[in-house]
């Protein structure tokens, strides 16, 4: 936690960053060092990633952990989250979303979305000003604070401001950005409420994935294992509405859902197809209910 002053007021967690070579780590107010990512290319894009590093994998997502506090939709996020990097650190910061974070890959690219959304919950928490003492959410947005008021970094329309924070260039690996990478990775670590967090905006995300495909393309009465499917395509953006109707309407709609995007995602589909395998038969009991805009 963070340290305290002579007045006992609390003092933000300092992040010192090391470098070696493409490696970048961080040491919280002098502790041991842990590991934030290497640096990586991307089209002409320089940035971080972490994805299945040691340290990664010791944070992996496991439904069973939330289970009881969440119930059944912390298992059918499972099959999306093992597609995702599964790791409540997973990092990248060389894509046009310029900072993506967490067990699922929330993007802070888009306004009013699942990273936006979990970030504001996270502002909440009680120890947000140990690692972000300058940020607050301010009507329902969030907002830099400095002497003279505060500026919002993201609006119904566009996050440009809370990207640029996050990671001023894509160019190169900024310290701004080591650090942004840094504190979430603390933060995500030694707080566990962070990553139930992370779980519960992840289900209210499947939730509204599911009602608008309803509007779409008729998810009533549709099995549960066919809506896992239909959730990751619109999670990922691999296949249109269309797409996934046609494939409903087929002779066997859940190899017809598994083969939309399999051309340009092989491995996303080979991922999602194996991490279904041994869940099919559960989620298959449960079935959308339109009016309830749930799974029952």
């Amino acid at each position: 936690m963070a340290a305290t002053d002579l007045k006992g007021a609390t003092m933000a967690i300092h992040f010192d960053i090391v470098r070696e070579g493409s490696l970048f780590s961080a040491r919280a107010d002098g502790g041991p060092k842990f590991a934030v990512g290497k640096q990586v290319s991307f089209h002409d894009n320089r940035g971080l990633a972490n994805d299945n590093s040691p340290l990664a994998r010791q944070f992996n997502y496991a439904a069973a952990d939330f289970v009881q506090a969440i119930g059944f939709f912390a298992q059918f996020i499972e099959p999306t989250a093992m597609c995702e990097g599964r790791s409540f650190i997973t990092l990248n910061t060389y894509d046009r979303a310029k900072f993506t974070f967490g067990f699922t890959q929330f993007a802070a690219h888009v306004p009013n979305g699942d990273f936006v959304t979990w970030f504001r919950a996270m502002l909440g928490q009680p120890e947000a000003a140990d690692y972000f003492p300058d940020l607050a959410v301010e009507n329902g947005h969030i907002v830099k604070l400095g002497m003279h008021g505060s500026e919002p970094l993201e609006t119904s329309q566009s996050t440009a401001g809370l990207m640029d924070y996050l990671n001023p260039s894509l160019g190169g690996v900024d310290d701004d950005e080591v650090i942004a990478a840094a504190k979430f990775i603390h933060w995500t670590m030694n707080h566990p409420g962070s990553r139930e967090l992370q779980v519960r905006q992840m289900v209210t995300t499947a939730h509204a994935l599911l009602a608008q495909a309803d509007t779409r393309i008729g998810l009533d009465g549709v099995s549960g294992d066919l809506c896992c499917i239909v959730m990751d395509i619109r999670h990922q953006g691999r296949g249109t509405f269309a797409d996934m109707q046609r494939a409903l309407r087929a002779t066997d709609p859940f190899n017809a859902l598994l083969g939309i995007g399999a051309s340009p995602f092989p491995e996303r589909v080979r991922m999602l197809r194996n991490a279904l395998r041994p869940l099919r038969e559960d989620f298959a009991r449960k079935h959308w209910s339109r009016a309830q805009k749930d799974l029952v």
